[in-house]
């Protein structure tokens, strides 16, 4: 559990007259769900981008899995899977299809992948999905085909940025319930705004706000650093505003 998986450091990004990022520092171990909770703006997509290599940070060091993300960004990606917040895949093939070139593109052998999209599948509850068209499936179901697609490979780290933003109250409790189901010997970085998620599926976490991590660790030590009994005081004692 002490392994880390993930470890950024002093990370600084700025747009134009926007400093987005000053100085964020965290790291996830080996099969914990790590968040980042912060207000929307607060910086924890342009994190994730930068992890991914999407963004190139102005300052900063990020390690995936032993790999040093500037030195061998193709590297770094291949022990990651990424679920990002506006994700999509090929609108006409199907969820099965799009699972399966996923994995191909990883690398892995066909007859592991067809047992794995058949778990996946499983687990998720998209069986009735996989010969669909992506672009049939309502959003609730296209975000399981995201998230199964990043499992199928099952990297060494999943990143999942918002996965339930957008998706009615069921749909979100669904997403959850999952999460709770597969984060079990898994690695996850997860992003949110909502609060009762992070309480939920964290097992540590890092407040987030304007660019700058006001607090981490659990939620218990952050009520205590916050000095208050509960992580909805806590958040707005420390980033002051509502999420």
């Amino acid at each position: 559990m002490n392994e880390k998986v993930l470890i950024v450091e002093n990370l600084a990004k700025r747009f134009g007259n926007v400093q987005a990022l000053s100085g964020i520092s965290f790291e996830c171990r080996r099969g914990e769900l790590f968040g980042l909770l912060g207000p929307n703006g607060a910086g924890k997509t342009t994190t994730i981008r930068s992890i991914c290599s999407i963004v190139k940070p102005d300052a900063g060091i990020i390690h995936v899995d032993g790999v040093t993300v500037s030195k061998n960004p193709l590297e770094a990606l291949k022990r990651m899977a990424v679920v990002l917040e506006e994700g999509s895949l090929y609108d006409r093939l199907t969820s099965e299809e799009n699972m399966i070139l996923f994995a191909e593109f990883h690398g892995l052998k066909k007859d592991v992948i067809k047992e794995r999209v058949g778990q996946i599948a499983e687990t998720l509850g998209l069986n009735e999905y996989l010969k669909r068209q992506f672009k049939e499936l309502s959003k609730g179901n296209r975000q399981k085909v995201l998230l199964g697609q990043a499992l199928v490979v099952d990297p060494p780290l999943l990143i999942l940025d918002e996965p339930t933003a957008g998706l009615d109250v069921p749909t979100q409790k669904s997403i959850r319930d999952l999460l709770q189901k597969i984060k079990k010997d898994r690695t996850i970085l997860y992003s949110t705004h909502i609060m009762s998620e992070a309480e939920e599926l964290c097992d540590r976490l890092a407040i987030i706000d304007h660019g700058r991590i006001v607090a981490q660790g659990t939620v218990k030590e952050i009520c205590r650093q916050a000095a208050v009994k509960d992580l909805e005081q806590a958040f707005l004692k420390l980033v002051g505003k509502n999420v």
